[in-house]
Protein backbone atom coordinates (compact mmCIF):
# COMPACT_ATOMS: atom_id res chain seq x y z
CA UNK A 1 0.00 0.00 0.00
CA UNK A 2 2.54 2.53 0.79
CA UNK A 3 4.25 1.66 -3.18
CA UNK A 4 0.93 2.83 -4.10
CA UNK A 5 1.15 6.17 -2.21
CA UNK A 6 4.52 6.92 -3.65
CA UNK A 7 3.79 6.10 -7.04
CA UNK A 8 0.42 8.55 -6.89
CA UNK A 9 2.52 11.00 -5.16
CA UNK A 10 5.53 10.83 -7.47
CA UNK A 11 3.90 10.89 -10.98
CA UNK A 12 1.78 13.72 -9.47
CA UNK A 13 5.31 15.25 -9.18
CA UNK A 14 5.56 14.67 -12.66
CA UNK A 15 2.42 16.17 -13.66
CA UNK A 16 3.13 19.16 -11.89
CA UNK A 17 6.47 19.81 -13.46
CA UNK A 18 5.77 18.64 -16.84
CA UNK A 19 2.81 21.34 -16.43
CA UNK A 20 5.19 24.05 -15.39
CA UNK A 21 8.07 23.00 -18.08
CA UNK A 22 4.92 23.68 -20.52
CA UNK A 23 4.06 27.00 -19.33
CA UNK A 24 7.49 27.97 -19.47
CA UNK A 25 7.85 27.26 -23.26
CA UNK A 26 4.87 29.04 -24.02
CA UNK A 27 5.79 31.88 -22.00
CA UNK A 28 8.94 32.56 -23.65
CA UNK A 29 7.43 31.50 -27.31
CA UNK A 30 5.36 34.48 -26.55
CA UNK A 31 8.01 36.55 -25.44
CA UNK A 32 9.99 35.98 -28.72
CA UNK A 33 7.15 36.32 -30.98
CA UNK A 34 5.92 39.50 -29.16
CA UNK A 35 9.28 40.90 -29.49
CA UNK A 36 10.30 39.77 -32.93
CA UNK A 37 6.75 40.73 -34.24
CA UNK A 38 4.50 42.95 -32.85
CA UNK A 39 7.30 44.99 -31.42
CA UNK A 40 9.10 45.70 -34.64
CA UNK A 41 5.72 46.71 -36.53
CA UNK A 42 5.89 49.73 -33.86
CA UNK A 43 9.08 50.76 -34.43
CA UNK A 44 8.09 50.82 -38.22
CA UNK A 45 5.11 52.33 -38.13
CA UNK A 46 7.14 55.48 -36.19
CA UNK A 47 9.64 55.82 -38.29
CA UNK A 48 7.47 55.92 -41.20
CA UNK A 49 4.95 58.29 -39.59
CA UNK A 50 8.66 60.68 -38.94
CA UNK A 51 9.27 60.15 -42.98
CA UNK A 52 6.02 61.53 -43.85
CA UNK A 53 6.25 64.60 -41.44
CA UNK A 54 9.53 64.99 -42.82
CA UNK A 55 8.33 65.02 -46.72
CA UNK A 56 5.60 67.19 -45.60
CA UNK A 57 7.76 69.55 -44.45
CA UNK A 58 10.18 69.65 -46.88
CA UNK A 59 6.96 69.86 -49.38
CA UNK A 60 6.44 72.91 -47.48
CA UNK A 61 9.79 74.30 -47.83
CA UNK A 62 10.11 73.71 -51.30
CA UNK A 63 6.66 74.62 -52.46
CA UNK A 64 6.34 77.30 -50.10
CA UNK A 65 2.92 76.26 -49.22
CA UNK A 66 0.75 76.44 -45.65
CA UNK A 67 1.39 74.73 -42.94
CA UNK A 68 -1.75 72.99 -43.03
CA UNK A 69 0.01 71.03 -45.55
CA UNK A 70 2.68 69.59 -42.40
CA UNK A 71 0.10 68.52 -40.22
CA UNK A 72 -1.36 65.72 -42.77
CA UNK A 73 0.40 62.61 -42.30
CA UNK A 74 -1.05 60.87 -44.90
CA UNK A 75 1.41 60.21 -48.18
CA UNK A 76 -1.47 60.51 -50.42
CA UNK A 77 -1.48 64.13 -49.33
CA UNK A 78 2.47 64.60 -50.76
CA UNK A 79 2.35 65.86 -54.34
CA UNK A 80 5.73 66.01 -55.90
CA UNK A 81 6.74 68.80 -58.58
CA UNK A 82 8.78 66.54 -60.52
CA UNK A 83 9.33 62.63 -61.14
CA UNK A 84 11.71 60.47 -62.20
CA UNK A 85 10.57 57.36 -64.26
CA UNK A 86 11.54 53.81 -63.30
CA UNK A 87 11.40 51.07 -66.11
CA UNK A 88 8.69 48.40 -65.84
CA UNK A 89 10.12 45.26 -63.98
CA UNK A 90 8.27 41.86 -63.23
CA UNK A 91 9.18 40.30 -59.45
CA UNK A 92 8.79 36.90 -58.43
CA UNK A 93 7.05 37.37 -55.27
CA UNK A 94 7.58 35.80 -51.63
CA UNK A 95 4.13 33.84 -51.59
CA UNK A 96 4.82 30.02 -50.34
CA UNK A 97 4.26 28.35 -54.27
CA UNK A 98 6.58 30.82 -55.79
CA UNK A 99 4.90 31.04 -58.75
CA UNK A 100 3.18 34.70 -58.44
CA UNK A 101 4.79 37.48 -59.40
CA UNK A 102 4.31 41.63 -60.20
CA UNK A 103 4.90 43.66 -63.07
CA UNK A 104 5.49 47.33 -62.15
CA UNK A 105 5.93 50.61 -63.16
CA UNK A 106 6.66 53.40 -60.90
CA UNK A 107 7.90 56.91 -60.84
CA UNK A 108 9.48 58.54 -58.09
CA UNK A 109 8.62 61.59 -56.62
CA UNK A 110 10.52 64.48 -55.60
CA UNK A 111 10.65 68.50 -55.74
CA UNK A 112 14.09 69.42 -56.05
CA UNK A 113 15.12 69.64 -59.79
CA UNK A 114 18.77 69.04 -59.56
CA UNK A 115 17.85 65.41 -58.26
CA UNK A 116 16.66 64.55 -61.81
CA UNK A 117 20.65 64.14 -62.96
CA UNK A 118 21.46 62.28 -59.85
CA UNK A 119 18.68 59.62 -59.79
CA UNK A 120 19.84 59.19 -64.17
CA UNK A 121 23.52 58.31 -62.71
CA UNK A 122 21.82 55.57 -59.94
CA UNK A 123 19.03 54.48 -61.76
CA UNK A 124 20.46 50.81 -61.41
CA UNK A 125 20.55 50.99 -57.97
CA UNK A 126 17.52 52.76 -57.13
CA UNK A 127 15.70 49.94 -59.70
CA UNK A 128 17.50 47.39 -57.13
CA UNK A 129 16.10 48.78 -53.80
CA UNK A 130 12.55 48.57 -55.26
CA UNK A 131 12.88 45.10 -56.78
CA UNK A 132 14.47 44.44 -53.42
CA UNK A 133 11.61 45.66 -51.22
CA UNK A 134 8.85 44.09 -53.61
CA UNK A 135 10.46 40.98 -53.35
CA UNK A 136 9.66 40.55 -50.25
CA UNK A 137 6.05 41.07 -50.67
CA UNK A 138 3.56 38.55 -51.11
CA UNK A 139 0.61 38.79 -53.23
CA UNK A 140 -1.64 39.77 -50.46
CA UNK A 141 0.85 42.21 -49.73
CA UNK A 142 0.19 44.48 -52.52
CA UNK A 143 -3.31 45.41 -51.46
CA UNK A 144 -4.57 49.54 -52.11
CA UNK A 145 -4.56 49.40 -48.06
CA UNK A 146 -0.73 49.22 -47.56
CA UNK A 147 0.57 50.74 -50.90
CA UNK A 148 1.16 53.65 -48.53
CA UNK A 149 3.35 51.69 -46.29
CA UNK A 150 5.05 50.08 -49.54
CA UNK A 151 5.77 53.38 -51.33
CA UNK A 152 7.46 54.91 -47.15
CA UNK A 153 9.38 51.62 -46.96
CA UNK A 154 11.19 52.68 -51.06
CA UNK A 155 11.36 56.17 -49.94
CA UNK A 156 13.46 55.07 -46.65
CA UNK A 157 15.30 52.65 -48.65
CA UNK A 158 16.53 55.08 -51.25
CA UNK A 159 16.90 58.24 -49.44
CA UNK A 160 19.88 57.34 -48.17
CA UNK A 161 21.71 57.01 -51.53
CA UNK A 162 20.65 60.75 -52.28
CA UNK A 163 23.09 63.13 -51.88
CA UNK A 164 21.06 66.28 -54.05
CA UNK A 165 17.15 66.04 -52.80
CA UNK A 166 14.97 63.64 -50.92
CA UNK A 167 11.97 61.30 -52.85
CA UNK A 168 8.91 62.55 -50.98
CA UNK A 169 6.63 59.98 -53.06
CA UNK A 170 6.34 57.26 -54.95
CA UNK A 171 3.70 56.95 -57.59
CA UNK A 172 2.58 53.58 -59.51
CA UNK A 173 1.09 53.85 -62.49
CA UNK A 174 0.91 50.18 -63.39
CA UNK A 175 0.58 47.17 -60.48
CA UNK A 176 -0.09 43.51 -62.41
CA UNK A 177 -0.47 40.81 -60.26
CA UNK A 178 -0.47 37.21 -61.64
Amino acid sequence: MENKDKKKGSSKIKVIIIGILILAVVGVGAYFGYSKFLKKDTKTNTAQNGVVQQTNTQQVQNNGQNSSTVANSNLDQVVSSQTFELDEVTINLADESGSRYAKVKAFLGFNDKSLTAELTTKKPMVTDAVIGILRTKKAADIVPKNMNSIKLEIIQKINPMLQKGQLNNVYFTDIVIQ
